[in-house]
Parts: C-alpha cells; structure tokens; sequence
C-alpha cells in the first residue's frame, strides 16, 4: 500500500509541513514492561472517544504499537514487520476516518490532541502499562506529541523516516523532488502536476496506478520494490486523507513554539531509521538527534522512504537490536 504517505502529489505537499521527529544515541533501559497479554479477537473495532477505530494484532510479548502515515492504513507495515510477531506483540490500528477504521469524521475532532487521545485510549482498553511505539513518516507526529504527554507509559519510540522539523529542511525537500521529477518523461512530470495533484477518488484504476509509479520513482531508490507495497484503494482514506492532513497541519502550526523544548524533555529510549534515498534530507533527522539525549540514529544505504520494504532483513535487524535489552 505504498499509498501510504505521499503517493499523490497533493498528499505529498500537505505531509511535507508536518513536524516530526528523529533522533540519536539511547542507552536508557525502561524498568517496568507491560507483560504479554491476549488481544481477543485479534482483529476487530474499538469504540474509542465517539468513533470506531479498527485493530489487528499478531504475536506474544512486550507490545509494540503501529502509527501508520497520513494518507495510509495499517496495511502498508504488512508484511514487513511480521517477523517481528516472534518476540513482540504487534498492535496495528488504522486512526480515525482511515483504513477500515470510522470512515466518519468529526472535523472538530481531527487534531492532535486527539490522535494521540485515542492512542491513549487504545494501550488503556488493551490494559498495557506500558507500550512501545514505531511511527512513520506523519505518523511520528503522533508518537513525538504521545511521548511528550504520556512518557510514563511509553517503553521505547522508533520513528521511520519522520517528516523535516524546521523549514529549511522542508525547503530542502522540495527541492530534491522538483530534482528528482526532472528526470521523469515530459508526459510522467506532466501527470505529476495535473491529474497525480487530485483525490484519490476522483483518479481512475490507470491513472492512479500511474500516479503511484511516478511518486515511487521520486521515493524509492529502487522503484521496482515498490509494487511489492500493499496498493488497494482505501476508501476512508482516499476520501478523508486530506482534509485530515490539513487539520492536522493547522494543529501542528499551533504547536511549533515548543517542540524543541518538548524534545529535550524525553527521556524515552529513541531509534531513528532515516533511508538515504528519503527526499526527507537526513539533516532532519540529525537535528532531532541533537535535541533528544537518549536517541540514536541509523541511516539505511539503498533506501528511500520505506526502509522496511527496500531493506526488509536489515530494517527487522536493527529493530530488535534497539528492542532488547
């Protein structure tokens, strides 16, 4: 489902003014672990602060929980982070107005606040004291603002390629991909900058397909990996994704003046997994690095935007080195 953060080309601008978070060298070791628990059923819906929020889970273990992108479900993590179902309990959700979760959305409810809200909401109904987080791309937001609220719950934080957190770095990313279309036939730029701006729901099959294959060339470093993704249409999340990403964005506006003190507040063990094909210039995430002390960061070669699919063996490799003790 490489739909997931930035396959159209309106999508791709809206994710890009999203703040996020990255992160360097972490030797703290939490000391109290929520304990293997059943989730029954292993599928199913949450009512959750006035909607129904879909889940699925697989595994036994320590839990880790799943933030997918803004113009995603849960689907692209699968099956990349399955291997991972061995040691660790994985609880993946689609968030409100996405995937298979409520495709009906409350505009006053669409904020951060919110999002992280029903994050809380959900470690509470699954009865975990405390959890792990691996967000990506937008969905760092999310789990950067949980941690700067509910640290005391939160075990460890891995963020995969996390969206720029000042402007410059925004500029930078702009223009590596105004770079990299360049190189795109005159018809695929073309494309990229009509019909690839639109919704989603107003694409044909082809021309979405289309659409897909030319942001790939802009965010893989091997666009052929990206067929591989999980590409169903969702329709919650072609339909809402991006009224959510501009609320979202507004919120996140709101919020600016204190990120960087929040992050020099955790205290969470923190992995960064930055592709160096991302158009997201790893000084973004070297700036995060900085500003969080117990934080590391790993730079996967060959990889663009998706680590997990271009470099699956390597990525669960560097997962469960942070994960364990």
């Amino acid at each position: 489902m490489f739909k997931s953060d930035l396959y159209t080309r309106k999508s791709c601008l809206l994710f890009i003014v999203f703040l996020s978070i990255a992160l360097s060298g972490a030797s703290c070791r939490s000391t109290a672990v929520s304990p293997s628990k059943d989730v029954t059923p292993p599928e199913g819906l949450k009512n959750i602060h006035g909607t129904q929020l879909y889940y699925k889970a697989m595994g036994k273990g320590q839990p880790i929980f799943f933030l997918h992108g803004r113009s995603g479900s849960h689907r692209y993590f699968l099956p990349y982070m399955e291997p991972l179902a061995d040691e660790y309990q994985l609880l993946f959700y689609d968030q409100r107005g996405t995937g298979s979760s409520d495709g009906k959305i409350d505009l006053k409810a669409i904020s951060i606040d919110q999002f992280v809200e029903d994050l809380e909401a959900l470690r509470l109904a699954f009865g975990f004291e405390k959890i792990s987080l691996m967000a990506h791309s937008s969905g760092t937001v999310i789990a950067l603002f949980y941690a700067f609220k509910y640290q005391a719950h939160l075990d460890k934080l891995i963020l995969v390629d996390p969206l720029p957190v000042t402007n410059r770095f925004v500029a930078e990313q702009l223009q590596t991909l105004k770079q990299r279309s360049q190189h795109l036939s005159p018809e695929g730029q073309q494309m990229l900058t009509t019909a690839c701006r639109r919704s989603d729901t107003e694409l044909s099959p082809e021309v979405r397909t289309g659409c897909l294959k030319l942001d790939a060339a802009l965010r893989f470093y091997d666009p052929a990996k990206a067929v591989m993704m999980d590409t169903t249409p969702e329709k919650n999340t072609a339909r809402n994704a991006i009224t959510i990403e501009s609320l979202l964005t507004t919120s996140l506006n709101r919020k600016q003046h204190d990120i960087d003190a929040n992050l020099k507040a955790i205290r969470v063990p923190t992995l960064i997994i930055h592709g160096d094909f991302d158009p997201i210039p790893i000084g973004s995430s070297e700036y995060i690095q900085q500003h969080i002390s117990t934080s590391q960061l790993i730079v996967m070669k060959q990889s663009g935007h998706f680590p997990f699919v271009e470099q699956p063996e390597q990525f669960v490799a560097a997962v469960r080195a942070f994960m364990r003790p």
